[in-house]
């Protein structure tokens, strides 16, 4: 992991979906709780079974979520991943690999605790975002 020397402006968070209903107080507030990493291509930015410490908004690049080896999700731009962990304080579930350089926005547990009591809206984009994903998943445990 390299950290990126650039700071990311609240611009540049709007048009990430959970953060698009915020307006240029919260956006600038999210801004500042995180920090900008860069990752080369196979990189593993989050390992199954670690300790959840971060929350990752991917700013661009790629990355696969990989269980037992096995790409489960392909994830892009204006996506996030790591918040099961942060949510439920468990072990993480699945390794995040980098596809290609991969830059994202990352929040510890502690910022973004304190993101959502201050910014109650973030939890709405989160619970959307993990509805998709089950309703996802069960699409395809059932075909």
């Amino acid at each position: 992991m390299k950290a990126s020397p650039r700071t990311i402006s609240g611009d540049a968070l709007a048009s990430v979906p959970i953060f698009s209903s915020l307006d240029a107080k919260g956006l600038d507030a999210v801004a500042k709780a995180g920090k900008t990493q860069s990752y080369d291509a196979g990189k593993t930015i989050v390992e199954a079974g670690a300790t959840g410490v971060g929350f990752f908004f991917i700013l661009g690049g790629e990355v696969e979520v990989r269980q037992r080896g096995r790409t489960i999700a392909k994830l892009g731009k204006g996506q996030f991943f790591g918040e099961m962990a942060l949510i439920d304080g468990q072990p993480r579930t699945a390794d995040v690999v980098a596809v290609g350089p991969t830059e994202c926005f990352a929040l510890s547990a502690w910022s973004f605790a304190s993101l959502i009591k201050t910014e109650p809206k973030i939890s709405l984009g989160v619970m959307k975002e993990l509805v998709r994903r089950l309703r996802e998943t069960d699409k395809v445990l059932t075909q």
